[in-house]
């Protein structure tokens, strides 16, 4: 009888475990806070880029821009938001296309083999030479960015 209660405790217990560190726990996680927003170029809105939050160490977290610039980060599978704390942010031509980007002022002309001429470019110092940084709260996060062809426009 009383090993009976041994395992039947160890079986709770064992439950009690799997159920607090099992699949889909979201105790590995950091704390996260949601961001949504817009961007736009020269005040239109970008169509399908990828904005990208990278934390100062982790995970980073994307999203895209639909129709009207607007976007919704994601961190891991069904899961929103971005780390909290500080990001270095990249807005940069989605897999998907939409646009392409650009070193100079975006007055350059489509090289061969690349997105047609017409597409909204976006300028290195949003993507890969991003000046872009933001600082991530906790609960709900609303960050536009409004960005500039010509820096001095």
């Amino acid at each position: 009888m009383k090993s009976k209660r041994i395992f039947s405790a160890l079986l709770a217990l064992g439950l009690f475990c799997l159920c607090q560190f099992g699949c889909g726990s979201k105790g590995d996680q950091p704390e996260l806070g949601t961001v949504n927003g817009t961007v736009t170029l020269d005040g239109q809105p970008l169509a399908g880029v990828a904005v990208v939050f990278q934390p100062d160490n982790g995970r980073p977290s994307r999203g895209t821009t639909n129709a009207e610039g607007k976007y919704e980060l994601i961190y891991i599978r069904q899961t929103k938001g971005a780390k909290v704390g500080p990001h270095r942010v990249e807005i940069a031509p989605s897999e998907e296309g939409g646009v392409e980007e650009t070193e100079g002022d975006g007055d350059e002309s489509a090289a061969a083999g690349s997105k047609p001429a017409g597409k909204s470019k976006v300028p290195a110092r949003y993507n890969s030479k991003s000046e872009l940084n933001v600082q991530v709260k906790s609960g709900a996060n609303k960050i536009d960015f409004e960005l500039k062809s010509n820096p001095t426009s």
